[in-house]
């Protein structure tokens, strides 16, 4: 495992020491500061990854390339989202404690793509996919009132969707899915690009 800079260590330690601790423990925005820096120190790797950009043009190589700097286990697995995979076990996603990032493939184009979160940050997920892709489409049908309001949240982007659990029960796995738009048959499919990492 690479070593950190001895001086970005210091430094990091230097602010959890004497930032407020009151804020660092008992705010959300402290806590996930605080085990961000902690994930960091103990060597886990953040990723950057723009939801809104994914897309089922993206091959195994790209996605390999593009994040070569984290250490994937691939493999020909057949299940609902595709029939191979690539994951990488992640400290933090976008800046968010984080665990697992897994992508599927089917014949070798991008079908799919889950993060597994920490359960603490389910909250700060979901306002993380509102900053970055606005309300839900199904926004009125979850805060409808009543057994009928819908439990998970939907984004209809350009090349998938996306759904996330309005709120996780206790048997909920903490987990973010984007699932491409399937090819319309008679098509060429999506305009081959690269994928890019988030900014912020």
């Amino acid at each position: 495992m690479e070593k950190k800079p001895r001086i970005h260590k210091t430094l990091l330690l230097l602010i959890l020491v004497l930032v407020p601790p009151f804020w660092l423990l008992f705010t959300e925005q402290g806590a996930r500061v605080s085990d961000s820096a902690l994930l960091w120190l103990l060597g886990e790797q953040d990723i950057r990854l723009s939801l809104a950009e994914l897309d089922r043009g993206f091959t195994r190589s790209d996605i390999v390339a593009v994040y070569r700097e984290h250490s994937w286990q691939c493999r020909s697995r057949t299940t609902a989202l595709g029939d191979s995979l690539c994951a990488a076990s992640i400290g933090t996603f976008n800046g968010l404690p984080a665990r697992l990032l897994i992508f599927y493939f089917r014949t070798d184009q991008l079908s799919a793509m889950k993060l597994i979160y920490r359960v603490p940050y389910h909250k700060q997920i979901l306002s993380h996919c509102i900053a970055s892709l606005g309300q839900p489409d199904n926004v009125a049908a979850a805060i409808a009132a009543g057994p009928a309001a819908d439990a998970v949240l939907e984004w209809h982007l350009p090349s998938g969707t996306l759904v996330l659990k309005k709120t996780l029960g206790e048997p909920d796995e903490p987990a973010l899915l984007w699932i491409a738009t399937q090819a319309v048959p008679g098509t060429t499919g999506a305009p081959r690009r690269q994928p890019s990492a988030a900014t912020s």
